[in-house]
């Protein structure tokens, strides 16, 4: 476990196996048959529905050019004891950047008295205290909002949680979402970038920029 914390910021590692996140397979990283390869080849592998997903979503939007990267992975404090920042879905488009990460908990997902944490019900009197998705992201966050300001491009991070049987408290903040918002998500901040009349972004050039800023500009969603 101590070599998997020196190469990642690993959202999974407070939570119980049973229920899954982006770095569900954290305890299986540092496995004698798989390595980092073998972890980062399967957690993309779990990324391709969602980065599938929002490639279609973007693609309906408009004709204009979009990336869309799966198992992208962010150092964002070279030297420290967590350097990097593993995310599932990096979106490049011209209103925006979204780093976005996917979840499968189960249960019910409410908000905490701790904005950094949130509650998960996962049966009938069992509760579980988890990190919020938003305070996980953070690092990886604060660091492309600085690498794109010389853009004017806004980022945000999005969590979406795919699983049928998992429901989300109405009251969480709404980066916290179900795959099937995600779409009416994306046209809300569409139609916000074109309420402030700002120039449409050129995603293409951010996109190779990141390339280049990236650890692991990981793979295409194709």
């Amino acid at each position: 476990m101590k070599q998997n914390k020196a190469l990642f910021s690993l959202a999974g590692t407070d939570v119980p196996r049973n229920i899954a996140c982006p770095q569900e397979l954290a305890a299986d990283f540092t496995g004698p048959t798989c390595g980092r390869d073998g972890w980062m080849r399967r957690q993309r592998r779990l990324s391709l529905p969602l980065t599938k997903k929002v490639a279609a979503v973007l693609r309906t939007m408009s004709d204009r050019a979009f990336v869309v990267r799966r198992g992208v992975i962010i150092e964002h404090a070279p030297g420290t004891r967590n350097p990097m920042t593993w995310i599932d879905c990096l979106a490049v488009t011209e209103f925006g950047a979204f780093v976005i990460d996917r979840y499968d908990w189960t249960g019910t997902v409410r908000r905490s008295i701790n904005e950094d944490e949130v509650l998960v019900h996962e049966k009938l009197g069992v509760i579980s205290v988890q990190t919020s998705p938003l305070r996980r992201a953070k690092p990886a966050l604060r660091h492309l909002r600085g690498l794109l300001a010389e853009y004017g491009c806004p980022v945000e991070y999005i969590a979406v949680f795919a699983a049928s049987h998992c429901a989300l408290d109405p009251t969480l903040p709404e980066t916290i979402l179900r795959a099937s918002e995600l779409d009416h998500f994306m046209r809300m901040r569409l139609n916000r970038f074109r309420g402030s009349h700002r120039r449409y972004l050129d995603s293409e050039r951010i996109g190779k920029y990141l390339q280049l800023r990236c650890a692991d500009w990981g793979r295409s969603c194709k």
